[in-house]
């Protein structure tokens, strides 16, 4: 037997160092090692020697890389695969805590509700994955983690991959089926084995992870397996097939019925009897938490489009109620302590859409939106507009996001439709124990949605405010009068807020729509314009029509209504890309006057200090942005931004970093990531990335993201390449070099030095924003000596 350790010491270099082994299941064997290049643990994982015969390492690390894409807050990432000397191997970080077997081994009593939230993350781990096309097929408490009060599972994708990378002739076929199916490796471990696994059905699917998450789910709740009795491999496979088991609540009373019965559904013999996908599993779970022991009622067919938005939009004014309660508790009085503090602060999570339409899920974020906005108004500290949605959309449970977020309590709701009818549900969670602190149920029809809104916002602020003491609710702002634009506003919201291309400009269409529906909406009016300010920096060619759009629009929302605090920040904004450093500051502070709680309003203030030199100023308004949306991706890529500019590099790659982690579609993430390293001298590492991120872009179209692997090519040295790139982004800009500062930094590197005074004249006249923010940056620091440049530089920063 070779030294497994030896070989892999040996063949990592100092790139790991080997620290203990973990042990292993059939598949690997597991070291912790510390990675030294960014000082962090990690465990590698080696493919059991037993296992290698016929494999191709070239295969399993071509399809762990497809395993490497998934990015979800309960699945342990791939971050890396290999080949030391003949040993495929797979690098994951070191999670601290403890595995589910671990727990479920101590032998105490597991109290559902624990289990519940255990169950979930799984399940949306299972969800996730599933989406991506990725099935584990070796679910099993072993690969489920407790770590940080949360469930996350690792191992996705490397049965799959072991088997794929592996001949499959004759001989060695048959051979290695039989090694599998003892080592409980690619066919499942045999006492969490679906029966179509164990039959060796080709078209075993994910129904069979459904499997898998059942029996976990028994065991877990009863405190032993279902087939604990068997003791042979096949005593256990024919279980699997024939054997039943018991419910649940027979072996558990306290287990709820509707609990019982969803787990009774997941061991279905048949795949075609068990819930058809994950998302399926993740809603029935939810609709035990919210109806106790009772099966959730089905829901007949939806509402048509034009009913349904006048079905959220009347959903603002229910739960606006509740805001009003939360505002009254949290004026009464000064805490006296930082425990109080905690206790008087809340997030509003998105209402849960339990409707079956997922066209509907963008209103329950938009909603906690709205419902975020008057808690703020009110005096109550509310984290954040974005953040809670964010956090939940990843798959955190409310404990979770209520420790990440540093809040007291949890406002949540769920919504259904059903023909002429509505059912909302809302509840206010203690984020220290999870316990409901109130909530109640409302089934009503829907005949005038006005008089539904006001029926129940009067009856949920009576109820809350009268149980707690508190005074009566004031009343809610009505901006409009029309329920199908205030849907379209909410929607608009929440694309604003994804911050990409097509997210903006669907964000501009629907915003036009709200303001054409109600031509005297403010806030709507107020919304694009930010709309319209913002989308330069991610379409280029709009930037005159965009930005001129803007002001128009923004001025129209301020003489409707001269308190809309979105307008003055799409006009500050502007101001700041044209070089008007005067307005933009007055206008950023009038909009804070009115609205201190709008993260993008600091963020932007904040690129305004770094335009001007005041990194200090800089990173307080980016550390209140986030302090405002602590999971916003724009918002703490702003703050990497902010350390950028103050070649702070290690600091803004970590944040850069971070962002990536939470959401590695974030392009601006990976873009700030890159520039960050291209100052770091780990040019190699930025060039890979940028050259992904100009892979994914149109080539007609010339962006910061192409100039700026034009720089770090010339950087490297490359010249011939980093010409090659502006040759095409001048080719497609009508043989004109695109108005790019990051250009102009790049021929100043090339020799080019006429020609780069020319792009930077360009530049400024254009208004190109990336050099307006970041013209203080390293890359500038030769042309800022330029004679010719040194005015255009001095002109863009007077006060």
């Amino acid at each position: 037997m070779p030294d497994v350790r030896a070989q892999l010491q040996a063949a990592l270099g100092g790139s790991y160092i080997l620290e203990r082994e973990l042990g292993g299941g059939g598949m690997s064997r597991v070291f912790v090692a510390t990675e030294t290049s960014l000082n962090r643990s990690v465990v590698i994982k080696v493919i059991a020697p037993e296992l290698l015969e016929g494999m191709s390492a070239e295969r399993f690390a071509r399809e762990v890389k497809l395993a490497a894409r998934l990015q979800q807050a309960n699945i342990v990432p791939v971050l890396a695969a290999g080949d030391a000397n003949g040993l495929p191997y797979y690098t994951m970080p070191f999670v601290r805590g403890e595995s589910l077997r671990a727990r479920m081994a101590t032998g105490e009593p597991v109290p559902v509700s624990d289990a519940i939230h255990v169950l979930r993350d799984i399940a949306r781990a299972l969800a996730y994955a599933h989406g991506e096309g990725i099935v584990h097929r070796d679910i099993k408490p072993e690969n489920v983690l407790l770590s940080g009060g949360a469930a996350v599972v690792t191992d996705f994708g490397i049965a799959k991959a072991i088997d794929a990378s592996r001949t499959q002739d004759g001989a060695i076929a048959a051979h290695t089926a039989t090694m599998l199916t003892q080592a409980g490796s690619s066919l499942g471990t045999p006492a969490y084995m679906a029966p179509e696994q164990a039959a060796g059905d080709p078209n075993t699917d994910h129904r069979a992870d459904m499997y898998a998450w059942g029996l976990i789910a028994w065991e877990l709740l009863a405190g032993r397996h279902p087939f604990a009795g068997r003791t042979t491999l096949q005593a256990v496979v024919a279980a699997q097939m024939t054997e039943v088991p018991l419910s649940l609540v027979a072996v558990r009373p306290d287990v709820p019925a509707a609990l019982s019965e969803l787990v009774r559904r997941c061991l279905e013999k048949d795949a075609n009897r068990r819930p058809a996908s994950a998302g399926e599993l993740l809603t029935s779970l939810d609709q035990v938490v919210s109806t106790g022991s009772r099966t959730a009622a089905a829901v007949p067919a939806s509402l048509t489009s034009g009913r349904r938005r006048l079905v959220i939009g009347g959903l603002v004014v229910v739960m606006l109620a509740v805001v009003a309660y939360i505002a009254t508790r949290g004026r009464q009085g000064s805490p006296s302590s930082a425990a109080t503090v905690l206790d008087r602060s809340v997030a509003v999570l998105p209402l849960t859409n339990l409707s079956g339409d997922k066209a509907d899920d963008y209103f329950g974020v938009g909603l906690a939106e709205e419902m975020t906005r008057a808690l703020t108004k009110a005096g109550v500290r509310v984290i954040g507009r974005v953040s809670a949605g964010a956090l939940q959309a990843k798959g955190l449970d409310e404990r979770a996001i209520a420790r990440e977020l540093g809040v007291g309590s949890l406002l949540t709701g769920s919504v259904q439709r059903a023909g002429d009818q509505i059912r909302i549900q809302m509840s206010l969670l203690a984020a220290s124990d999870g316990a409901v602190r109130w909530t109640e149920k409302y089934d009503r029809p829907l005949i005038n949605v006005f008089a539904v809104q006001d029926e129940i916002a009067h009856s949920v602020a009576g109820k809350l405010l009268g149980s707690l003491g508190g005074a009566k609710a004031g009343p809610t702002r009505n901006e409009t009068a029309d329920p199908e634009a205030y849907a379209l506003l909410l929607q608009g919201q929440v694309l604003f807020n994804r911050r990409t291309t097509t997210s903006l400009q669907q964000s501009i269409a629907l915003l036009q729509r709200a303001t054409q529906r109600d031509t005297n909406y403010a806030r709507a009016w107020g919304m694009l314009a930010m709309a319209y300010s913002v989308l330069p920096a991610y379409k280029a060619q709009y930037t005159d029509s965009a930005r001129n759009n803007a002001v128009v629009v923004a001025d129209r929302a301020i003489r409707l209504d001269s308190t809309v605090a979105e307008a003055f920040t799409a006009k500050a904004y502007v101001a700041l890309a044209r070089g008007d450093n005067h307005a933009s500051d007055s206008l950023s502070r009038r909009s804070l006057a009115l609205d201190s709680s709008v993260a993008t309003t600091w963020g932007w203030y904040g690129l305004l200090a770094l335009h001007l030199g005041d990194y200090a100023t800089a990173d307080k308004r980016a550390a209140r942005a986030r302090e405002l949306e602590p999971a916003s991706s724009i918002v703490q890529t702003w703050e990497a931004q902010a350390y950028l500019a103050a070649r702070r590099y290690a600091a803004a790659d970590s944040v850069a970093s971070t962002v990536i982690g939470r959401d590695s579609a974030f392009a601006l993430g990976w873009v700030t990531k890159a520039d960050a390293l291209t100052h770091m001298n780990r040019i190699k590492e930025a060039i890979a990335i940028l050259e992904r991120r100009v892979a994914d872009l149109p080539s007609s179209q010339p962006t910061q993201t192409q100039a700026l692997l034009a720089y770090a090519y010339a950087k490297a040295g490359a010249a011939p390449r980093a010409r090659e790139v502006l040759a095409t982004m001048q080719r497609n800009n009508g043989g004109r070099y695109p108005p790019i500062g990051t250009i102009a930094a790049t021929l100043d590197v090339l020799g080019e030095h006429d020609a780069a005074v020319t792009v930077l004249g360009d530049a400024f006249a254009d208004h190109d924003l990336w050099l307006v923010i970041f013209s203080h940056t390293e890359r500038y620091d030769v042309l800022r000596k330029n004679p010719r440049a040194a005015p255009m530089f001095a002109k863009s920063e007077a006060w």
